[in-house]
């Protein structure tokens, strides 16, 4: 069986990981993971509201566009992260 090795602060170098370590720390990734998709769904939907109020103002939304782009791109690559 292999043990991911880790340098922590706290730990000598060269540390072998148990197992229950391992899943902790993925727990606690996926648990951030989570909370920043969540974070990044409501922001995505603020600036989907901002788009349709300046559309129907008539005003510039190239930026805003560009903005919801990235937080989509972005997203795609939490959803990457968590599903692995």
């Amino acid at each position: 069986m292999s043990g991911l090795v880790l340098g922590q602060r706290d730990e000598p170098a060269g540390h072998r990981l148990s197992q229950e370590e391992i899943l902790g720390s993925t727990r606690l990734v996926s648990q951030g993971l989570e909370a920043l998709r969540s974070e990044h769904q409501a922001v995505l939907q603020s600036l989907s509201q901002t788009i349709e109020c300046l559309q129907q103002g008539g005003h510039e939304e190239g930026l805003v566009h560009e903005k919801a782009r990235q937080l989509r791109r972005s997203m795609e690559n939490i959803e990457l992260g968590l599903s692995e």
